[in-house]
């Protein structure tokens, strides 16, 4: 059945050219086709058969034998390429993972949003300050932040440095998790500042006095779906012209696989069902995300589905729901229906950060800790009575004790939310509130 679709199917990693496409930067025609040729023929970021292991521990989470955890910054930059950094936000994310791990007794898929988040859609193509109209920073890749002429005209040549930085991410990433696992979670951090902090300090304490035990006996079977070394990455296939160049076919099935992610996403501002980048990642047998949230039609999304995953794989697609703490017990339900009267395969995972987005009068985008939480309780209950298990969470965070995210139990408010604001678009939990929430997850999961 498969090989019949596919061979039905005309596709190549440049079909998309053909179809209507939105967010794309004004390349200059030539440069880009050069860069692209050149990028086609490096090496693959990903190698095939990362990308199926992680389709095939996605049929795990359908299943109730796995749960996902999604994690990273909203969008990279090159100046953070440092090694610092890049081992902190691993450490943040194997953190995580331990907490829901253990308290959750199932293995957690890794995935970090690393190694090629270096592009960010934009609601409008151009901004403006003291009258002078420029093109909006669509991340690095693309362009530069800094606001003139120069800098914000979009320039192909970002795109090479944006592969280097990708693959020394990865070449990074890989020889962290060489060494010991208790060296990567070590260093915990955890402040006492929290008015909950107090029991999860505790718990923390039980959590690595079973790690140390364990590290005693040297035993390699014990708590070994926690302490599992895999990890992955994903971003949002967002500029065609790089994902295409990064696509490379299977040598034995002659099937296609986007090899600069594990996992890639298709964003809320380009699913269009008859657009270019539907069409691109129609041809693609990487596992897909799919961001929902109130804006999106319910029809196109099926739709959509239907052409992403026409065999109706298990572990194929995964929504990533983004509604808001107002507006999800208005639309999940109605969702959940539609996609079970279609009989359709999907993965859910709550993003209870975009729905949650305001800004102060001061001008600073932020989310409210508290609005977070309680999109996360309205989304497993929500699933819970409808027989569904919950397959995951997705959030933008960084290892910084940045202050973006309003909590009144780390002290940020709105009159302080600048003392160390530092994202490069979206407001991301700190370190603090990243392990803080992963033990409220846990709590809310079991009931």
């Amino acid at each position: 059945m498969r090989e019949l679709i596919k061979i039905k199917k005309e596709w190549d990693p440049k079909s998309w050219k053909k179809f209507p496409v939105s967010q794309q930067p004004k390349w200059p025609t030539e440069k880009i086709n050069s860069i692209s040729n050149e990028l086609s023929k490096f090496p693959a970021l990903v190698p095939i058969h990362e990308i199926v292991s992680l389709k095939n521990q996605f049929k795990n989470v359908a299943k109730n034998n796995a749960f996902i955890l999604i994690a990273g910054d909203c969008a990279e930059t090159f100046s953070d390429f440092k090694h610092d950094l890049i081992a902190k936000k691993l450490q943040i994310i194997f953190q995580m993972s331990l907490i829901l791990g253990y308290e959750l007794k199932k293995p957690i898929i890794k995935i970090a949003r690393l190694a090629g988040q270096f592009a960010k859609p934009r609601s409008l193509k151009e901004e403006t300050q003291n009258n002078i109209t420029l093109p909006s920073y669509m991340g690095d890749a693309v362009n530069s932040i800094r606001f003139n002429k120069i800098a914000r005209t979009p320039d192909p040549k970002r795109l090479l440095k944006a592969y280097n930085q990708s693959a020394g991410t990865l070449n990074l990433l890989r020889s962290l998790t060489e060494k010991d696992i208790y060296d990567i979670i070590n260093n915990w951090g955890f402040k006492p500042t929290s008015k909950s902090i107090s029991k999860n300090i505790l718990n923390l304490k039980t959590i690595q006095n079973a790690i140390d035990f364990s590290n005693t006996i040297n035993s390699d079977g014990m708590y070994k779906h926690i302490f599992s070394k895999d990890f992955f990455t994903a971003h949002e296939a967002l500029i065609l012209d790089y994902e295409q160049s990064l696509t490379r076919q299977d040598n034995k099935n002659k099937l296609w696989y986007d090899c600069s992610s594990h996992l890639v996403w298709l964003g809320y501002r380009t699913g269009e069902p008859d657009g270019a980048h539907v069409e691109f990642l129609s041809g693609i047998e990487n596992p897909i995300g799919i961001k929902v949230g109130i804006k999106t039609n319910t029809k196109d999304l099926i739709e959509i589905i239907r052409k992403l995953n026409p065999d109706n794989e298990s572990g194929k697609i995964i929504l990533i729901l983004r509604y808001g703490k107002n507006n999800i017990e208005e639309f999940l339900p109605s969702l959940i229906k539609q996609i079970q009267s279609n009989n359709l395969n999907v993965l859910w995972i709550s993003d209870p950060m975009h729905g949650n987005t305001f800004t102060t009068k001061e001008g600073f985008k932020t989310r409210d800790f508290n609005d977070i939480i309680q999109e996360l309780k309205s989304f497993i209950k929500i699933l819970n009575e409808k027989n569904i298990v919950p397959s995951g969470v997705h959030f933008e965070l960084t290892p910084e004790n940045v202050t973006e995210c309003i909590s009144e139990s780390y002290n940020i408010k709105q009159s302080n939310i600048h003392e160390k604001y530092e994202t490069a678009c979206d407001p991301r939990l700190n370190k603090y509130q990243s392990l803080d929430i992963s033990f409220i997850i846990t709590e809310l999961l079991k009931g």
